[in-house]
C-alpha cells in the first residue's frame, strides 16, 4: 500500500484526462457529466462497454513496459513484478474449495481485489488513450472516449 502511494502520483501525471475509472479525486459522476456535456456538444450517441476479463488479461510484458516508462528503481519494479506474480486464492465464498490462480507462470492479468490492480489496469489502458488522442480518432470516428 506505501508503494502505491509514491508511485499513483507519479503514473497520474500521464493519464489521459477523459479516463475517470479507479482514479483519485475522480468519479462516475464525473464520467456521467462528462458525457452529459459531449451530448449538449451534438454527440448523439452513447455506448457503454465493459471489457470483459480486461484485469485477468493484461499482458505482464507489455504492462512492465508501461511501468518501466516511470519508474526507474529497480527495487520497485521487482516489487511490481511480484504483485502480478503473487498468486490468487479464491473460493466459492460458501466454504467450498479454493481454487488458486495465477503464480509465477501466469503471464497476464492483475491480482482483482489487489490494491494495485486498478493503478496498473490503468496504466496499461493508458497505451490504448493515447493511442486514440495521438492519431486523432476523435476526429476521424466523431466520438469520444469517457
Amino acid at each position: 500500500m506505501l508503494t502505491l502511494l509514491v508511485i499513483e502520483p507519479i503514473f497520474e501525471a500521464d493519464l489521459e484526462s477523459d479516463a475517470y475509472g479507479y482514479r483519485p479525486k475522480r468519479s462516475a459522476l464525473d464520467a456521467i457529466k462528462k458525457v452529459h456535456k459531449l451530448l449538449r456538444d451534438g454527440y448523439t450517441d452513447v455506448v457503454d462497454a465493459d471489457l470483459s476479463r480486461y484485469f485477468d488479461t493484461i499482458p505482464h510484458a507489455e504492462l512492465m513496459q508501461c511501468v518501466v516508462r516511470r519508474i526507474v528503481d529497480r527495487n520497485v519494479l521487482r516489487l511490481v513484478k511480484l504483485w502480478l506474480k503473487s498468486p490468487i486464492v479464491t473460493g466459492d465464498g460458501k466454504g467450498g474449495s479454493e481454487k488458486i490462480t495465477g503464480g509465477r507462470k501466469n503471464n497476464s492479468g492483475t491480482p482483482q481485489g489487489g490494491v494495485s490492480s486498478p493503478l496498473l489496469a490503468n496504466v496499461y489502458m493508458n497505451r490504448f488513450l493515447k493511442y486514440w488522442r495521438m492519431k486523432r480518432c476523435h476526429q476521424t470516428f466523431r466520438a469520444q472516449i469517457v
